[in-house]
C-alpha cells in the first residue's frame, strides 16, 4: 500500500513585538523603573522566553488520536486529503492520520467492515453494495458529487451533428466512463446508436487511441483532458457542468466506530471541511501539492484540473441523496431488495448537522477564516 507522505509539523510564528508599545504609562512609572533597574528588563525577558517555551513545548507534546484511514484513488477526488495531511491540518484537531492507498473500492470497504480501518475516502457505490448485503457502513459525508469527466473529442467536432457515426472511448461498460457516455449522449440529445462506444480499457490507452485516430473522442478527467488539449483535442461536453448529483467519492466508518468514537469522526470532517475550504481560497498552494501527489510532470495541466475541480468540492461536505438513489436502483437489477431501500438508511448526518448547529460552516466560510 502506498502512504502519504506525513507533514513533519506546521511552524509556530510569533508577532513582532513594538519596542516602543507600553514605553510609559499613564505615570510614567513603568519607564523609570526599567531605566532605573536594567537588570529587571533582561530577567523579564528571559522569563518571556521561558514561559514562551514551555508553552510552546506543552502544545507540541500533546498527545493526538490515532486513526487508521485509507482512500482508493490517485486523482484529484483525493487533493482535499492529501491537502489536509501536507499542511498539518489533523493535527490542528489532534489527529494523528497517514492515509494509506488501498486499490479499488471493495476491498477499502471490506477493510472498513472488518475493523481494519476507522474511517475511508470511498466510492458510494462500494459501501452501499456492502450495506444494501447487511455490512455495517454508513456515509458520513461527501467530498465529490459530480461525475468527473469530459468528452473531449477532434477540433473538427464542434456539435452533436458532428459527433453522429463517430467512435468515442470508455474504459469498460458498466464503469463511470460508461455513465459518462450515457449522461454526455443525453445531454447532447444523441443515443448510443447514433454513435460507436468502444472500452478500450485505462486512460493511457484511451488517450493514446484518439490520438492515433483510432477514436474520434474519449471520456477523461482532469488533467488527463488538459494533457489531450495540447494535441489538438477539446471539451465538446464537461460532465461536471451537466451532472451535479452523482455518487462519486463519500466518507464511510462503521455505525460502531461512530458510535463509540463520536468526537473523533467530528473531528476528522472539520479537518476535511478546513482543507475543502483551505485548498479553494490558496490555490498558489493547492497546485502545487497537487502536482506533486499526482506526479503530474506539466504544471499548467494540474492547474486546469484545480480550475475544473475546484467548484466541484462540496464546502460543507454535503451527502449525494439523489446519487444514493441511482445506486439502488442500479443495484436492484442484480439485488432486488436495494430498490425498495431509501437513501436515507445508509447515511447518517449526525455528525455534520451537529457542525451547521456549532456554526463551523458558517465560521469558516466568514472572510476572517
Amino acid at each position: 500500500m502506498r502512504a502519504l507522505t506525513s507533514f513533519r509539523g506546521a511552524r509556530l510564528g510569533a508577532r513582532t513585538r513594538n519596542p516602543e508599545a507600553n514605553e510609559e504609562s499613564a505615570s510614567g512609572f513603568r519607564d523609570r523603573s526599567l531605566r532605573e533597574r536594567p537588570g529587571m528588563t533582561m530577567w523579564l525577558a528571559v522569563g518571556l522566553f521561558v514561559t514562551l517555551t514551555t508553552l510552546t513545548n506543552a502544545q507540541q507534546n500533546v498527545p493526538l488520536t490515532k486513526v487508521r484511514m485509507a482512500y482508493d484513488g490517485f486523482s484529484m477526488t483525493s487533493a482535499p486529503l492529501n491537502y489536509a495531511v501536507q499542511q498539518g491540518i489533523f493535527k490542528r484537531f489532534g489527529l494523528d492520520i497517514t492515509p494509506t492507498f488501498v486499490a479499488g473500492g471493495s476491498m477499502l470497504t471490506q477493510a472498513i467492515v472488518g475493523g481494519s480501518l476507522d474511517v475511508a475516502q470511498n466510492g458510494y457505490t462500494p459501501a452501499i453494495a456492502a450495506a444494501v448485503q447487511g455490512a455495517d457502513v454508513v456515509i458520513i459525508g461527501g467530498i465529490a458529487n459530480t461525475l468527473p469527466y469530459q468528452l473531449v473529442v477532434k477540433s473538427a467536432i464542434n456539435s452533436a451533428a458532428d459527433l453522429k457515426g463517430k467512435s468515442v472511448a470508455i474504459s469498460r461498460y458498466g464503469s463511470s466512463t460508461d455513465a459518462a457516455a450515457d449522461f454526455a449522449l443525453k445531454h447532447l440529445g444523441l443515443t448510443r446508436s447514433d454513435v460507436n462506444v468502444l472500452q478500450l480499457g485505462g486512460a493511457a490507452t484511451r488517450m493514446a487511441a484518439a490520438i492515433s485516430g483510432r477514436v474520434e473522442g474519449t471520456f477523461e478527467q482532469y488533467p488527463d483532458t488538459a494533457e489531450m488539449t495540447r494535441h489538438g483535442f477539446h471539451v465538446l461536453v464537461d460532465l461536471n457542468d451537466v451532472v451535479r448529483d452523482y455518487p462519486n467519492t463519500s466518507f464511510v466508518t462503521t455505525r460502531a466506530y461512530l458510535k463509540s468514537h463520536p468526537d473523533i469522526v467530528k473531528k476528522f470532517l472539520m479537518a476535511m471541511a478546513t482543507a475543502v475550504h483551505e485548498l479553494k481560497a490558496h490555490p498558489d498552494i493547492a497546485i502545487p501539492l497537487t502536482q506533486k501527489f499526482l506526479s503530474v510532470k506539466d504544471a499548467e495541466n494540474v492547474r486546469a484540473a484545480y480550475t475544473s475541480y475546484v467548484k466541484a468540492y462540496p464546502d460543507k461536505l454535503d451527502i449525494s441523496l439523489g446519487g444514493i438513489e441511482q445506486v439502488l436502483q442500479t443495484l436492484g437489477h442484480k439485488e432486488p431488495k436495494a430498490k425498495a431501500m431509501k437513501p436515507q438508511q445508509f447515511v447518517d448526518r449526525s455528525t455534520l448537522d451537529e457542525l451547521e448547529r456549532d456554526g463551523f460552516f458558517a465560521k469558516l466560510a466568514s472572510p476572517r477564516s
